[in-house]
């Protein structure tokens, strides 16, 4: 047998043995490995919904993350400091601006007002479930979610909660505007990654 040939069929049994070794280790370690080809697979159809819009996500055998999975099904509220209320400023039957008159909240207490600015104690949701169309696509009905807060370009962020109502207490120094229109974003992101995001408008009166 010539130098060529014995060469060749080193490289031949070379290749065999390498394909032996990949099957043994797919076999042993298949569970380990499918997430992770599952994640490449899902991030290429998340990086083409991305830039089109045109899928969910949830093509093929790709479960995906399942954006606005989620819905408030009762409301958004928000708890001013030193009084204890809750006005509404998002339900599902109106989802508007709403208008608060701080003079209005209560005939006993007053929230604290300084330099044009009423301070917030807390934002607060009520009944947040998953939507029938996530679930029927596989989603499932967990409710496991963290929660961003943005109020004016300030963000606070909360861990994860498995239940339907949350408090979100805010830090020391979260305020709104008086007399002007505030912007609040709360984006929920559920297990997979997915976010589902509220975009709420409140102007605050003090007459």
């Amino acid at each position: 047998m010539t130098n060529g040939s014995s060469q060749g069929l080193f490289v031949v049994v070379a290749i065999v043995i390498f394909g032996i070794f990949v099957l043994i280790s797919y076999l042993l370690f298949k569970d380990t490995l499918k997430p992770n080809l599952a994640n490449i697979y899902c991030d290429a159809f998340e990086q083409v919904s991305g830039n089109t819009h045109l899928l969910d996500g949830n093509e093929g055998n790709c479960v995906g993350k399942f954006h606005n999975s989620f819905e408030v099904k009762g409301y958004i509220g928000i708890w001013f400091q030193n009084v204890y209320r809750c006005p509404d400023i998002w339900t599902p039957d109106n989802t508007g601006m709403r208008t608060i008159n701080l003079k209005k909240l209560s005939s006993v207490d007053m929230p604290i007002v300084e330099d044009g600015y009423v301070f917030i104690d807390a934002i607060s949701d009520d009944n947040v479930g998953v939507k029938q169309e996530a679930i029927d696509k596989g989603f499932g009905n967990r409710r496991n979610r963290s929660t961003t807060i943005e109020m004016n370009g300030v963000s606070y962020r909360f861990s994860e909660v498995s239940y339907g109502n949350a408090y979100y207490k805010l830090g020391e120094g979260a305020k709104l505007k008086v007399n002007a229109i505030n912007d609040i974003k709360i984006t929920y992101t559920n297990v997979h990654g997915g976010k589902t995001t509220y975009n709420i408008q409140v102007k605050i009166i003090n007459e």
